[in-house]
């Protein structure tokens, strides 16, 4: 599993609708910023695609001025890693 937190740049103006075309994007969650231009971004692995290639698809997306990667996990599934007794 991964997952990454990234900021995506986009002119101010075109904020919403940017944020709107990441979101269509499996695994991808916008958490604010489109009033500035400055996305937050996190970034999952899904079935369709890996977080890092889903990265690199969102700098090629109409719009976006460029990304830049803030924080990565990548790891055994969150469920493999707390000892049993810890979870049901």
């Amino acid at each position: 599993m991964n997952i990454c937190s990234c900021v995506v740049h986009t002119r101010p103006e075109r904020g919403a609708e940017i944020a709107a075309r990441l979101e269509a994007m499996p695994g991808v969650e916008v958490h604010g910023g489109e009033a500035m231009g400055k996305l937050v971004v996190t970034l999952e692995d899904t079935a369709e695609a890996q977080a890092v290639d889903t990265l690199s698809a969102i700098g090629a997306v109409e719009g976006v001025i460029n990304t830049v990667l803030i924080y990565h996990y990548g790891g055994d599934d969150i469920e493999q890693s707390i000892p049993e007794e810890d979870h049901p």
